[in-house]
């Protein structure tokens, strides 16, 4: 089972609130979430790596 990043955690609870009217979806909160992307993808980046450098060390 995969674990979600904070970052993905964190853009699912804001969907969570916008849906349920908490939050409007206005500039500040599109920003937001467009670096909440930026980041998530980046931790899966060097989530990636982690694993690449680790199984590279098992070879060895």
């Amino acid at each position: 089972m995969a674990t979600k990043s904070i970052p993905d955690m964190l853009r699912r609870s804001l969907e969570s609130h916008m849906a349920e009217a908490d939050l409007r979806n206005d500039e500040e909160l599109k920003e937001i979430m467009g670096k909440l992307a930026s980041l998530s993808s980046k931790v899966a980046a060097a989530k990636a790596q982690a694993l690449a450098r680790r199984a590279k060390g098992n070879k060895d």
